[in-house]
């Protein structure tokens, strides 16, 4: 009888310590629970807060500042701060593999004064003597004005120039004020000033040579404006090469990457886009190209994500509709999206060489 009643003591202890065993397993795994569960929530929290901090700088801080900081859109527009590679010696322009090519400065007035390369072309490199005898050798001679950001040493550029040497062509290429080692502030007239400068500089010492002016992305812009003013001044360009060209500045910056997140905002046009023209700057290409006679060809990449393929297109349809009768000829050199070539590569098109052979040689010969 008392083993049966030690049996029922020792089944009843163990039922108790299993129970106890349980409840504080149980209280264990809420308090984890708990514990996991305030971890998550001050994840949660932190993350939502670094959220709601990105929104608020991006969505009220900078179109404040925008707004109230108005000279932000001219370093905007030309990133003239914006250099890279960076601490490279523009001095050397051999260095970056140019064949026969040398650097210099010139004053344009008080206010600017530009680093250039002059590059000859290939066939010429060895004959050696003054660069500036040789402009007027009897090659053609290219003026390249560069898009915005970097300085003349950039890679995709140095590709081109070197490129067009490649082809024969003297080729001389410059950083506006304010850009690379040149100095001043970059401003829509300063800039065309400095394109001005750069062209009366060859045409002094290029005799009968043609001079063809080839401009890039924002350089489009400069190139139109420049080749306008020297259409009114009697003064025509050979030829104007526009590459990845655009219609308008305030179209490029609605389209542009850089405003992509800002864009379905209710104010963005008044924030963004209409204060660059309160800064003076308009590079109305469209408005600008009525009054050039010269032989135009515009190329631009389908795939181009910088300045989109369309406006482009808008360029050279206004060009159609409002140049003068009797100027020379327009093309638009499309090239296909599956080749790759963006923004900045159309140098690499297997076919770029003969189309820039034709229209320099062909549409641009002087009679």
């Amino acid at each position: 009888m008392s083993n049966v009643r030690q049996r029922k003591t020792l089944n009843s202890e163990a039922k108790e310590n299993k129970a106890k065993e349980q409840k504080n397993g149980s209280s264990k795994i809420n308090k984890k629970e708990t514990e996991n569960k305030g971890f998550y929530r001050h994840i949660l929290k932190r993350f939502l807060k670094q959220i709601c901090g990105l929104l608020f700088f991006l969505y009220v801080i900078i179109p404040v500042f925008v707004k109230t900081n108005p000279w932000i859109h001219s370093k905007m527009v030309f990133l003239n701060m914006v250099r890279w590679p960076p601490f490279i010696d523009l001095t050397k322009p051999w260095e970056f593999g140019l064949k026969g090519a040398r650097n210099f400065y010139l004053d344009v007035n008080e206010e600017s004064r530009i680093g250039v390369w002059q590059i000859l072309p290939n066939s010429s490199v060895e004959e050696g003597g003054d660069f500036d005898k040789l402009l007027g050798n009897g090659k053609k001679v290219i003026l390249y004005l560069h898009g915005t950001t970097g300085t003349r040493g950039g890679w995709h550029r140095v590709q081109l120039l070197k490129l067009l040497a490649s082809l024969d062509f003297h080729v001389v290429a410059f950083d506006y004020r304010g850009y690379g080692d040149s100095k001043g502030h970059p401003t829509e007239d300063g800039v065309v000033e400095d394109g001005y400068f750069m062209y009366k500089w060859i045409k002094e010492r290029s005799k009968d040579s043609s001079v063809i002016l080839w401009g890039h992305s924002l350089g489009t812009a400069i190139t139109t404006k420049l080749a306008r003013l020297l259409c009114i001044k009697n003064e025509d360009p050979d030829g104007v090469v526009l590459e990845s060209p655009f219609n308008n500045i305030r179209d490029a910056a609605i389209r542009h990457p850089f405003t992509a997140l800002f864009r379905f905002m209710p104010m963005f046009k008044e924030i963004f886009i209409d204060t660059i023209a309160e800064n003076g700057i308009y590079f109305s290409s469209d408005e600008n190209i009525a009054q050039v006679t010269s032989p135009l060809m515009m190329i631009h990449a389908e795939d181009d994500e910088i300045v989109p393929y369309e406006l482009g297109r808008k360029l050279y349809e206004a060009a159609e509709k409002t140049r003068k009768i009797g100027s020379a000829s327009i093309e638009f050199v499309s090239f296909n999206a599956s080749e790759g070539l963006g923004h900045k590569h159309i140098f690499k098109a297997l076919e770029i060489p003969n189309i820039v052979k034709n229209f320099i040689h062909e549409t641009c010969r002087k009679d």
